[in-house]
């Protein structure tokens, strides 16, 4: 038997996560010597900074690297104890942010000492601070850097569950080809404000992008984005990203499901993701890819989209064009309509598709989204002379 596994024990916690308890063995002591070696190593550096009497970019770099190690090492450490997981990988790197907080403290009182300055002038203390405050940062998000790649060794940045089998994907493919036949190309001009639009988007909406990578992990420690395999133009299966608003796991035992109100699946951020719709940001890849655009039928899941095509056919002629971040229906409608009301509205769409209709529907989903939504006495419906003159009743 080999010496790491005596006194192990393996058993699943209420929310299914494998724990494991076990005695110490040898990779036991050998995370926690490297851990105290790292430990030692940013205070030693720590000091030579501060006999330094400034900062300089190759310090930041290297304290940035033991912060990254020590995480994932103390992460190691905790793993394999009875801790629960979440605070395996949360409390080191709160460790790490204390241990980076202290550290910039103590470099501040240093940095004012006289015996540590070589020139006492108001440049160079703008510069001293400006180099501790840039260290101070650079440690934290190296620290967050390192919890995170070791959640994503266990679970991956992206939880892709029960994707569709080849045959489901086929079949619905084929019952496509039936109704709608192969879609042509779409407008060029449409295509050309997708990737433009699309591509500012990521660039200005990044500084959201890493404050709610890191409010998710921080709940939840565990993949970012959620895979929700979807239909796209012409019947062909894409994975459509999200940012993950759910425990982790959440359809492991139920399948993919549509999430009812009140779900308690839901996280604390993942419920205001979902009101102000910022789980569709990473969707601006799928646009740029061409598997998307930023008006049109709201994408469904393949394995639902199957059992609509058999009780209903024409279901396949919305993907004549590609799924949109926001479409017609949802603008009009709301999230629990039927399938069959859902398609009347994406077929208005479809025959009045413009740039100019397209512009219109994003506004009115902008304000819905960050205005309407927000109001007490709102009843979720916009007037329908406000979106089109032929567009029915729910």
């Amino acid at each position: 038997m080999n010496r790491e596994s005596l006194g192990s024990q393996t058993k699943r916690t209420d929310n299914g996560d494998r724990l494991i308890r076990r005695g110490l063995g040898l990779k036991d002591f050998l995370y926690w010597g490297v851990s105290l070696i790292l430990v030692l190593a940013i205070w030693f550096f720590t000091f030579q900074i501060a006999k330094g009497g400034g900062v300089r970019a190759a310090e930041i770099i290297l304290m940035g690297v033991l912060y990254a190690l020590f995480t994932v090492f103390l992460i190691k450490v905790l793993r394999y104890t009875s801790l629960p997981r979440a605070w395996c990988f949360r409390l080191p790197f709160l460790i790490s942010v204390g241990m980076a907080g202290f550290q910039f403290f103590l470099l501040g009182i240093v940095s004012g000492n006289d015996q540590f300055a070589p020139i006492s002038t108001p440049s160079y203390e703008t510069q001293v601070v400006l180099g501790l405050v840039i260290l101070l940062f650079f440690s934290i998000m190296s620290s967050f850097g390192g919890a995170l790649f070791a959640s994503s060794l266990e679970d991956g940045l992206w939880e892709d569950n029960a994707p569709p089998p080849a045959d489901i994907k086929t079949d619905v493919f084929q019952r496509h080809l039936q109704v709608i036949g192969v879609p042509g190309i779409g407008p060029r001009s449409k295509r050309w404000f997708d990737i433009i639009l699309a591509a500012f988007g990521v660039l200005i909406s990044m500084p959201v992008w890493m404050m709610i990578v890191f409010l998710i992990w921080l709940e939840d420690p565990g993949p970012l984005l959620f895979v929700k395999n979807s239909v796209g133009k012409g019947g062909i299966n894409f994975r459509q990203f999200k940012f993950r608003t759910m425990i982790r796991g959440a359809e492991e035992r139920t399948g993919p499901v549509l999430s009812e109100v009140g779900d308690e699946r839901v996280l604390a951020v993942g419920r205001l993701l979902r009101k102000t719709a910022l789980d569709e940001l990473p969707q601006l890849i799928n646009i740029l890819t061409r598997e998307m655009s930023f008006v049109g039928p709201r994408p469904q899941r393949t394995v639902l989209v199957l059992d609509y095509l058999i009780h209903m056919p024409e279901y396949a002629e919305r993907h004549q064009v590609l799924p949109g971040l926001s479409g017609l229906a949802q603008v009009a409608g709301d999230y629990y309509l039927t399938p069959r009301q859902k398609l009347r509205f994406d077929r208005i769409y479809i025959q009045h598709m413009s740039l100019g209709f397209d512009l219109k529907l994003l506004v009115l989903a902008f304000l819905i989204t960050f205005w309407y939504r927000w109001q007490k006495n709102w009843d979720g419906r916009l007037p329908r002379k406000l979106l089109h003159p032929n567009l029915p009743e729910k």
